[in-house]
């Protein structure tokens, strides 16, 4: 009772609600149909512009040098290729170690100067890591990366044959 600011159903003795003006009601169907229209435009916006991107980044590839191309073409290297070219893996073509293996510099017969990263599978992860590795690396653009260009397996020997990068590690 004496409460003028309370409105009910009249079962409960107290004045009706007030009919609100239309505006508000038409302000909040507006704003129901806006927002959502915002929100996918905004998500159309957002896709378009992720997409456009990577078609950029895929267009604008850097150029892989001539050597590096052609023997990306021939797929796998042969376990005695790497042999060869890295002198039996001997100390000094040795450039470092990696958390996997060891990495070694080598020429092949065609005269191509390589990188090879030879996994020690007595690790435990390194057959992943090298799984993970051909899959992933060949996609992958950075520049303190450089480009696989192949890779060499068998039961008891994995490793990737990368681009040599001279004077020493690629974030100096």
């Amino acid at each position: 009772m004496f409460n003028e600011a309370l409105y009910g159903a009249p079962r409960f003795r107290v004045p009706r609600c007030p009919i609100s003006s239309n505006n508000g009601s038409k302000r909040k169907k507006l704003l129901l149909i806006v927002f959502p229209l915002l929100r996918a435009a905004m998500i159309i916006v957002f896709v378009t512009l992720v997409f456009l991107r990577m078609r950029y980044r895929r267009e604008g590839k850097v150029p892989i040098p001539v050597q590096a191309d052609l023997l990306a073409t021939r797929g796998r290297i042969l376990y005695y290729e790497l042999v060869q070219a890295t002198d039996e893996f001997s100390e000094s073509n040795f450039i470092g170690s990696g958390s996997f293996g060891s990495i070694y510099k080598g020429i092949l017969r065609n005269g191509t100067i390589i990188a090879v990263k030879v996994f020690n599978l007595q690790l435990e992860g390194a057959f992943k890591s090298f799984e993970t590795k051909c899959e992933v690396l060949p996609n992958l653009r950075h520049r303190n990366l450089t480009k696989v260009i192949s890779s060499c397996s068998n039961l008891d020997f994995k490793a990737l044959v990368l681009e040599y990068m001279p004077n020493g590690t690629l974030d100096k």
